[in-house]
């Protein structure tokens, strides 16, 4: 059965990946209730071309009284849980913020819904498994090293816990590096196209690390294959390509199919704290039990999304500021 007709509530819709997932569950069909702690401001930019299509709610997850009025009103059947604290680099500053919404906002929405759902996706992050050797595999060793890490993995012991106690139906997936339209630009793909775009300096690290990068509508697709396949119940799935590339040679590709309009200063920023050398997955996982295939090759979403932030800068790129 899928996802056609269902109230589904999405948490973090006003988030990049969040805003891709609303999109394709309008595409199949799903009754959307789109949450944001910003509904506001940011939702509506992301969204402004659906916003009429979905039920807009405005609720923190670190609010638990706010979390049972949500529980209370929407009555959900699926939960797609993206609501988060997100940004690796700037968690080393900010731990209270990682523990207040990741931790203790999981937390909130599970006790406030009482496992009354069919379904709920929880979002964990590739970086839970930190430095071990590559490729990261489910059931494998994990060693977070990071604020935004350490949070997500308490999550996500949550999550599993009251799916082992209570058999709440709980997924929990561990999305790799995505990029695409609608990506802060303080993220590395964007930063990269912008800075050709603007002809600005673009200051980089060596950008020996390697990451794999998965086209954000290919992740959405996942995360609503999620919501309803059958075998998937309180299983932990990785969701990526399986394949990895450097910093560096990201930087280069982009900057290539820009027509190389700058030149990339590697070695002028410095590594953050406790840099992963190597991120890939092992995506036979979701293969199986969510017949999860990435449908874009890196050149072809790096096309794609160089022209999407082409066509924003020409806009005015409010986004963009």
């Amino acid at each position: 059965m899928g996802v056609a007709g269902r109230r589904v509530l999405v948490t973090g819709a006003s988030g990049f990946i969040g805003s891709h997932v609303v999109r394709r569950l309008l595409e199949d069909g799903a009754q959307v209730f789109a949450m944001s702690s910003s509904v506001s401001s940011v939702l509506p930019v992301r969204l402004a071309d659906v916003v009429s299509e979905v039920t807009l709610v405005e609720a923190n997850v670190a609010d638990r009284s706010s979390m049972d009025h949500v529980a209370r009103t929407v009555r959900p059947e699926l939960v797609a849980h993206l609501a988060a604290f997100t940004h690796v680099g700037k968690s080393f500053q900010r731990v209270d913020e990682n523990v207040a919404s990741n931790i203790q906002g999981t937390v909130n929405l599970l006790q406030a819904l009482s496992g009354d759902y069919e379904r709920f996706v929880y979002t964990g992050t590739s970086e839970i498994y930190g430095d071990v050797p590559a490729p990261f595999r489910e059931d494998g060793p994990v060693n977070p090293v990071s604020p935004y890490s350490v949070s997500k993995y308490a999550a996500e012991r949550y999550c599993l816990m009251f799916h082992q106690a209570y058999q709440w139906p709980i997924v929990c997936l561990r999305p790799f590096n995505a990029y695409g339209p609608w990506q802060t630009p303080d993220r590395v793909v964007p930063e990269i196209i912008l800075k050709g775009l603007r002809k600005e300096r673009l200051l980089m690290t060596e950008g020996r690390q390697t990451r794999e990068f998965n086209f954000v509508g290919d992740l959405a697709a996942g995360f609503v294959a999620a919501l309803t396949a059958p075998e998937a119940e309180g299983e932990v799935i990785n969701l990526g390509c399986g394949s990895d590339v450097s910093m560096r040679t990201v930087a280069q590709k982009i900057l290539e199919l820009m027509g190389d309009p700058v030149e990339p200063e590697f070695g002028a920023l410095p590594s953050r704290p406790t840099e992963i050398r190597e991120m890939r997955c092992d995506p036979s996982k979701a293969a199986r039990i969510l017949g999860y295939r990435p449908r874009h090759e890196l050149d072809d979403g790096l096309a794609l999304t160089i022209e999407w932030y082409r066509e924003e800068l020409g806009r005015g790129g409010r986004f963009l500021a």
